[in-house]
């Protein structure tokens, strides 16, 4: 289950106010949360943030990727935010040598353009020739 933790909208027209909430990836904006970590006020000038560092810590331990809005508000918070890891890529292949790989599976010949050219070449003056000596 991958696990993300964004912000869902609550509050009225032209006056927003944020969930801090963990949610299931497939979840909607506005779903039911696994859990509510906090609130985000935007507007308001009293408390504006209030986060459960505590919980925020251990869903991230837990494996948990974060929206950019709430990364924003943790380092806001100074909330430590740990390193993501480096997924290992495999090395890049250009397409011409995978296209070569895949004809010699199905053992397809690959013409080279020059090679046509000049094969053509070659009948076409062979067809000249014919027509002249007939």
């Amino acid at each position: 289950m991958s696990i993300v933790i964004r912000l869902s909208r609550a509050g009225r027209v032209h006056w927003p106010f944020y969930h801090v909430s963990v949610f299931d990836i497939r979840t909607r904006r506005d779903g039911k949360p696994v859990e509510e970590v906090g609130f985000y006020a935007p507007l308001s000038e009293n408390e504006p943030v209030r986060l459960n560092e505590e919980r925020i810590v251990y869903w991230l331990a837990q494996g948990a990727s974060i929206s950019k809005t709430v990364e924003m508000l943790l380092k806001r918070a100074k909330i430590a935010i740990p390193a993501k890891k480096k997924q290992v890529s495999k090395p890049k292949v250009s397409q011409a040598k995978r296209k070569m790989a895949v004809s010699k599976k199905r053992k397809v010949k690959t013409r080279d353009p020059a090679k046509a050219r000049i094969a053509n070449s070659k009948r076409a003056k062979e067809r000249l020739a014919k027509k002249a000596g007939a």
